[in-house]
């Protein structure tokens, strides 16, 4: 992804100072509100209205690879990636389903409320796979592609620093944000956090829908962009081009990354594991003062999740349709289509605008680190340091929980020289695939944990440690092949060659079966450790609780989002 240098006049860095005078505002007013507790410093009080959740969960959601990624893919394969962003309707399950039982159960993390279900050492395997998958991808991915981000908008190749002399002025932007973004999280914690991504999301849309109309009226509407894209424009893609091979469907193994019914089966798993179950994402949920906020948020983030669809996928879509006009300034666009946004910035917007959607692109990155660290040092603090040492004090706890955070960045940090290894060119992919195999077990064991009574403590261990361990040798099976060149034996390369899609939803299929299998075989657990945990055990009052947190308006913003989505898949079907 080498992308095109965009000027800057004073005006523009005038706006992106403001926007740091602000963030910095927020971050010294929540660092002047004494945290007294683990509740106080990782879940704000558990005091949070609708729109700080809401807004959280959404910028939480956006970083570097919608800034760069996503409009790369828009101008590369068009509408193809859109089933990601359209997850809007499992934002309302977290809500609707998910949301009663965490905050019934009162608790700091996800991996706590296993648990409750199955056994203390589920929730470990959980906070283990989670603590190291956030600092392997989440953490590094993000400091990398948000460093390369901010390198190709601006063009550097280097920077004279005082003393140190000249540095590579990727490493300048990567040290610079994640200084800026740890010292608000260190300080503030989670009240830091939600409030200054309650700021970052409308400097983020406004920047962003700017860019977006100015295209559309530069290329002549959404007419003119379908007749540009005449294929890519579709949602849906064929089931396979790969003939059938001694009885086995072809489509198995296509190499497509979006054939239809792959997508069809697999995305709402990989959704219901990232949107309900991954601690980065319900820890926005857990800081709610009641079940009526914490819906509403989910509703206010559901409707903001549809926003990426139209101010990233689009932007790059409108690039190839100005290339093939013959836009002065788009040529680069066949040849390097990832460059798409930095080139509209360039050559769209007049002087101030580029400040804004600058500001936009770095509230973006610093919102999707600082939820980052503040969810792994929660899981730290929470689900090792005070199991292990349950004396600690509330005092105590906190200031581990900032230490946690500073030890996250310096990890995160020192892997991203592995990640520039696989070239910036694969990185999506690699973080793409690591998700598709984390995301089958721990969706089905949460899933039939609280769907069903029959499932028994031990199915649930047993289900995630060995969905994880199929997942993740298939992982090095296929890291092996593609690096090294290894033909691997006729089964072996076989479970390596089958579309990343496919592999997803077999391995979900795969644990559910174990799970129910082991249940069989296993002892239930008793109604006490049940209680409230299950849709089966839930209690009258318990019951009535939750209705009484819903009326005319949460049904009614429900189906407006059900709509959208249904409108957007009618027209770009």
């Amino acid at each position: 992804m080498t992308g095109t240098a965009v000027s800057f006049s004073s005006l523009d860095w005038a706006i992106v100072a403001l926007y740091f005078v602000a963030n910095t505002a927020i971050c010294v007013w929540c660092a002047l509100l004494k945290e007294k507790d683990t509740a106080d410093y990782f879940l704000a009080s558990r005091n949070a209205g609708w729109f700080l959740i809401g807004s959280s969960i959404f910028a939480s959601n956006i970083g570097a690879e919608h800034l760069i990624g996503l409009a790369g893919s828009g101008a590369d394969s068009g509408m193809a990636f859109a089933h990601w962003e359209l997850h809007s309707y499992l934002v309302l399950v977290l809500g609707w389903v998910f949301a009663p039982f965490y905050l019934r159960a009162n608790i700091f993390t996800t991996p706590e409320f296993l648990e409750r279900r199955y056994t203390p050492a589920t929730r470990t395997v959980l906070s283990l796979i989670f603590f190291v998958s956030y600092i392997l991808t989440k953490a590094s991915v993000t400091i990398f592609a948000g460093a390369f981000a901010i390198q190709t908008i601006l063009g550097y190749q280097s920077v004279q620093l005082p003393v140190i002399g000249e540095v590579d002025f990727f490493w300048f932007a990567a040290f610079s944000l994640v200084t800026v973004t740890g010292i608000f999280v260190v300080l503030g914690g989670m009240k830091s956090v939600l409030w200054t991504e309650a700021m970052h999301v409308p400097v983020l849309l406004t920047g962003s829908l700017v860019l977006l109309f100015v295209g559309l009226s530069q290329i002549g509407g959404l007419d003119a962009l379908r007749a540009a894209n005449p294929e890519t424009i579709h949602l849906w893609r064929p089931l396979s081009t790969t003939p059938e091979t001694q009885g086995i469907p072809g489509f198995l193994f296509d190499p497509s990354s979006t054939p239809w019914l792959g997508v069809l089966l697999t995305s709402p798993i990989i959704g219901l594991w990232y949107w309900c179950t991954d601690q980065y994402i319900v820890q926005r949920v857990l800081t709610a003062r009641n079940l009526r906020e914490a819906r509403r948020g989910t509703m206010f983030a559901a409707y903001l999740k549809l926003a990426p669809v139209f101010i990233f996928l689009l932007p790059g879509m409108i690039a190839v349709a100005l290339y093939k006009q013959g836009a002065p300034g788009f040529e680069t666009i066949g040849d390097n289509p990832q460059g798409a946004f930095p080139v509209l910035v360039s050559n769209l917007l007049p002087v101030g605008l580029r400040g804004l959607v600058l500001a936009g692109m770095l509230s973006a990155l610093m919102s999707a680190l600082a939820s980052l660290f503040n969810s792994t040092a929660t899981l730290f603090t929470v689900d090792f340091y005070k199991r292990l040492r349950p004396q600690s004090s509330e005092r105590h706890l906190v200031l581990v929980g900032r230490l946690a955070t500073a030890v996250v960045i310096l990890l995160g940090m020192a892997w991203i020289p592995f990640l520039q290894d696989l070239g910036k060119g694969q990185l999506y992919t690699y973080l793409q695939l690591v998700q598709s195999l984390l995301a089958p077990s721990i969706a089905a064991v949460f899933m039939l944990g609280i769907f069903s009574r029959g499932v028994t403590p031990h199915s649930g261990l047993i289900g995630i440690v060995t969905g994880f361990v199929v997942g993740m040798t298939r992982l090095v099976l296929q890291a092996t092949h593609e690096m090294y060149h290894i033909q691997w034996p006729g089964p072996v390369q076989a479970f390596v060659d089958i579309n990343w899609l496919y592999f997803s939803f077999i391995l979900f299929v795969f644990t559910c079966v174990l799970i129910f299998v082991v249940s069989a075989f296993t002892k239930k657990a008793s109604p006490e450790q049940l209680a409230g945990l299950t849709y089966g055990s839930v209690t009258k009052e318990q019951d009535a609780v939750t209705k009484a947190s819903f009326g005319f308006w949460e049904i009614f913003h429900t189906g407006v989002v059900l709509a959208i989505i249904a409108a957007i898949y009618i027209y770009f079907w």
